[in-house]
């Protein structure tokens, strides 16, 4: 049970009486800005984080009590307990202890040492109620009132800190998994909707690491039990939920929930699922207790995704959401009585637009926001309006922030004083664009974030006088994040940084330096007071776990004149993406409902399986006093629309060539399909620098404009049923109509000699394979039992496999091959190099080898043992936007792709290279015999001049031509061949700019005379 059932135990009371002014000597303020609730403390119940060796190098015991004075304690819980330590009542028994930390430029490095504390949930019975804390290392204490939200105290010489955090109720503790919470308060009440997963037979589940081989692979295919969205209400005057209400039904496929209240009191819960094949939205409304049939809300093929809801000041419900009709737009519907009126088309680019927001303001006013990708980037617009009759007047769309950097994820709410607020999230310029290991003209998906506020009243564009950035830059204590400025790194250059390449040490990916914290995915929510909330996310620094890396939940407030904050959310780790739901309940009230996989605060104490973690929801209530009334903002120039980047306009114009070409093979027309399927996300264990899930389908659609891939992760989340079914339900959502075609798909990892191998499949439900101990690194040259298994695996499911960055520790002596399942290898990765053969362009050495030195691992050496491997190009982590497999199908669907992998017509290229490789009617990728010496036919277009091009026999160059020009075409023969024997042929072509293609193979055998 992953609740506070789970992590807390039963306190002793203890109601000690002491002179104040005894202790309160040593304490000092960690922060010196204003808070108007630091002087004075009321009474009702309290949260604190208490936390031990702050800013230590050299892990101590921390051992202790706690004494109360004018407060009852109700429940202690350990912040993040390893198994030696204990929480018990009042008492407590932990230890700071160095921890592993995340792959990056730290990578093998320990941190000297992570802080270590307790949770105290108390109820203060009098204003003056002091608290009495003994360690090993020095006593203190602390009185309430001097421990404000956001203004954390520090004791012992700054090795301690005290916050009163957000108290915190756990709302599910089942073995089931809550996510996705939405809600809205209404009429003295809170009406919170969310999905819940069911999970599979849990009989059925099998141990991550096997003994044997099973004897039937059919449960690995097993139903999971799906989803369903439920409505909890909330009693705000007597803080209390009520149980769980089903509202779709079970075994659904749900992608997010939305939940408004209309003028009549009818509660409106409305969400995305997926039935016969698409996506699309569905509500449901209850009215006098009793509930609605469902009703859909929309018809078009396209998926419709994430809805958001809101109440107009007229009581009509404005739901919005993101849906496809030939790309992705931001649509909007009206309730008309029982129903919604017919969609409206918000956005106006036509390129895609993703993540809309919703808010209701005075006079009937409507606004959505959302981002698009129009000129080659993500900026952020909005759009106001109003029901005019049967009509929906709208304004013109208003740019919130349109340079040329990453400008996306927006929330909006509107103040008391009907001005509309405006969060997002910015990153660097040129997001998703060439970054790896040669290249670093371009930034990762997830390099550093960071949060923009602005307020918008009537045509004035406004800011607060108060810097928001400077909440930021100060992190909290108990973010377990390395100390310092949270935003920007004072020693790391701008990014994008092209020098990074230039600076790469030998056997090391060029990341940037950056900050450790990142803030990103705001929430907006005001009050009637005039306060304005902001909700946002931060990394928990590289701090490692079980499930890698932490993100937590901060709120910062701005009530009229200054921003206060950031107050630290407990109980909030989780994935990056993990986004909480929030509402208003009173005049400095903030009611907030969030996920959390206890990834952080169990992951010291729990070792059992990774599947041990569950998600449960957590509701947390924030009393931080009314607005001040004032209205200190300041007038800013509208956001100016940058121009786009010439470089957009050359792609798409690569792009559009590739996706137009048509190549004739065995009397069918084939077309190139570019795409990858080795990308990953904080997902996985080793993505803390990967950005979210959602963020690689944006990447592969618009950043890179893919046309196929798979995604992500290692083993779909650990072999975590409910991140493999996650994974599984984006794979669908994102199918787009033949223009997007995604495979399901993950890495499963095994060390060399055995090696990390991707896999793709057709269709959905099949879950990882776990593994058989693997052999030892300089065993006979014998089949791997556990690469056998494996093989078995793909052929009874139709899957099919890769070796990825053969030639290193992840890699493969090539003992094992199965041409049906593994006919392509992973040739080049843009996170690391290419692995063709010794001295090629980008190829490792003993010197410099990404990853480890192994060269058996050259495909060189499988080509050489006659396995038939075609040749394709992915990312990995981190790298972007120079890894392409282009596959040659005869339509763009999900069993063409497989069908053609398996018959090796793919290809691979750092950019979009169009290459045509055939002989006497035959294709790349093809196996077979001629009379005549085999003419080869050559066809290149590159995106820039081709300095060189090789045709590649048995291992050794046969053919060089250096054209100096983007196409070229021409025909070689081999005169040279040996009756009966059978060579293969394959071509590499490279650019004045760097730039590679590697064409795949054909094997031709020379008849005997």
């Amino acid at each position: 049970m992953r609740s506070r059932a789970g992590w807390m135990v039963a306190v002793v009371v203890l109601l000690a009486v002491f002179g104040v002014s005894s202790f309160l000597g040593g304490g000092r303020r960690a922060k010196a800005r204003p808070h108007p609730q630091a002087a004075s403390q009321g009474t009702g119940i309290v949260e604190y984080c208490i936390l031990f060796g702050v800013g230590e190098t050299r892990p101590a015991a921390w051992d202790g009590s706690l004494e109360a004075s004018g407060a009852r304690v109700i429940e202690t819980s350990g912040w993040r307990e390893a198994e030696d330590d204990r929480v018990r009542g009042a008492e407590w028994k932990l230890a700071t202890r160095r921890v592993q930390l995340t792959r990056g430029a730290n990578v093998g490095r320990r941190q000297g040492a992570l802080e270590n504390g307790l949770y105290v949930t108390a109820e203060l019975t009098d204003a003056a109620a002091t608290f009495r804390v003994k360690t090993p290392q020095g006593d203190f204490s602390f009185r309430a009132s001097d421990v404000a939200p956001g203004e954390p105290a520090l004791f012992l010489d700054g090795k301690v800190s005290v916050e009163q955090i957000p108290v915190v109720t756990p709302l599910t503790s089942s073995e089931e998994e809550q996510d996705h919470p939405a809600l809205a308060v209404s009429g003295g009440k809170g009406y919170l909707a969310y999905v819940e997963f069911t999970h599979g037979d849990r009989s059925q589940d099998w141990p991550r690491q096997l003994k044997s081989k099973p004897e039937s692979f059919e449960s690995l295919r097993r139903p999971a039990g799906g989803d369903q969205a439920l409505l909890r209400e909330y009693s705000i005057a007597e803080r209390s939920w009520g149980e769980p209400q089903p509202v779709s039904e079970k075994g659904q496929d749900i992608y997010k929930t939305a939940v408004a209240v209309d003028g009549e009191g009818r509660v409106w819960v409305v969400w995305s699922a997926q039935v016969k094949g698409n996506f699309d939205i569905y509500a449901r409304v209850r009215a006098g207790g009793s509930w609605s049939a469902i009703q859909r809300v929309t018809e078009a093929a396209g998926p419709d995704l994430a809805p958001v809801a809101t109440t107009a000041s007229d009581g009509a419900v404005w739901i919005a959401w993101q849906g496809y009709r030939d790309g992705f737009d931001a649509l909007a519907a009206r309730q008309d009585g029982k129903r919604f009126g017919p969609e409206q088309r918000v956005s106006t680019a036509a390129a895609n637009d993703w993540a809309p927001a919703i808010a209701a303001g005075p006079g009937g006013e409507v606004a959505v926001s959302w981002d698009t990708y129009d000129k080659g980037d993500y900026d952020v617009y909005l759009r106001r309006m109003k029901a005019r009759g049967a009509s929906v007047e709208m304004q013109a769309p208003q740019a919130v922030a349109a340079t040329l950097d990453f400008e996306a994820r927006s929330s909006l709410a509107y103040d008391a004083g009907g001005r509309l607020w405006a969060a997002w999230e910015e990153s660097y310029k040129s997001w998703g664009k060439d970054f790896g290991a040669y290249e670093t003209t371009g930034v990762g998906l997830y390099q550093n974030t960071w949060v923009r506020v602005k307020a918008f009243s009537g045509d004035r564009v406004l800011e607060t006088e108060d810097d928001f950035g400077r909440v930021l830059e100060t992190m909290p204590p108990s973010n377990p994040v390395n100390r310092g400025p949270g935003r920007v790194d004072a020693s790391a250059p701008p990014q994008p940084d092209p020098n990074l390449v230039a600076d790469r040490r030998p056997s090391a990916t060029p990341y940037p330096a950056s900050a450790e914290a990142k803030e990103g995915y705001p929430r907006l929510a005001t009050d009637a007071s005039g306060n304005v909330f902001l909700a946002y996310r931060s990394s928990a620094g590289r701090v490692w776990g079980p499930l890698g890396t932490a993100w937590f939940e901060h709120l910062a407030r701005f009530d009229g004149e200054r921003w206060q904050g950031p107050i630290f959310v407990g109980r909030s780790d989780g994935i990056l993406d993990q986004r909480p739901a929030l509402a208003s309940t009173g005049a400095g009230h903030l009611l907030m409902v969030g996920p959390t996989d206890a990834r952080f605060t169990q992951s010291g104490r729990n070792r059992g399986p990774k599947r041990d973690f569950n998600y449960d929801l957590m509701a947390y209530e924030v009393g931080l006093g009314s607005g001040t009334g004032a209205s200190r903002l300041k007038e800013v120039p509208a956001a100016a629309v940058a121009e786009a980047s010439p470089d957009a306009a050359g792609e798409a114009s690569q792009i559009r060539r590739m996706r137009e070409y048509r190549a004739e093979a065995e009397g069918q027309s084939l077309r190139p399909m570019r795409g990858e399927f080795h990308r990953h996300s904080s997902i996985s264990s080793d993505g803390g620098n990967d950005g979210d899930i959602i963020d690689s389908w944006r990447y592969l659609v618009d950043a890179s404009s893919m046309d196929w891939a798979g995604c992500c992760d290692h083993d779909n989340g650990n072999g975590r049923e409910y991140t493999w079914w996650w994974a599984q339900k984006m794979t669908d959502a994102y199918h787009l109509a033949g223009k997007f075609v995604p495979l399901f798909s993950y890495e499963r990892s095994v060390r060399y000699p055995e090696g990390h191998r991707n896999v793709l499949f057709a269709q959905r439900g099949i879950r990882p394979l776990p593994r058989l101990p693997k052999t030892d690194d300089d065993s006979p040259d014998n089949p791997a039992p556990d690469t056998q298994m494996f093989y078995e695996y793909l052929r009874q499911f139709g899957g099919v496999t890769a070796s990825h960055t053969s030639g290193t520790n992840m890699g493969t002596d090539w003992r094992d091959n199965d041409p049906v399942v593994e006919p392509f290898v992973e040739i080049y990765q843009g996170d690391r190099q290419n692995y063709e053969m010794p001295d090629a362009p980008r190829s490792n050495d003993s010197e410099d080898s990404i990853g480890g030195w192994r060269p058996r691992g050259f495909v060189s050496n499988a080509l050489d043992k006659g396995y038939k491997l075609a040749f394709e190009a992915s990312s990995d982590h981190i790298s972007t936007h120079m890894s392409y497999g282009v596959i040659w199908v005869t339509e763009p669907t999900r069993e063409a792709l497989i069908e053609a992998v398996k018959k090796r017509r793919v290809y691979a290229a750092t950019d979009n290279i169009l290459a045509d490789f055939r002989c006497a009617g035959h294709f790349m990728g093809e196996e077979f015999s001629l009379d005549a010496p085999p003419r080869l036919e050559v066809k290149l277009v590159g995106t820039a001049e081709l300095a060189k091009v090789h045709i590649i026999k048995d291992g050794a160059y046969v053919y060089s031509v250096q054209p100096g020009k983007r196409e070229v075409d021409f025909t070689w023969t081999d005169q040279n061949v040996t009756p009966g024997k059978t060579s293969y042929y394959y071509v590499r072509g490279e650019q004045v700019d760097g730039e590679i293609v590697w064409v795949s193979p054909m094997w031709i055998t020379a008849k005997a005379n």
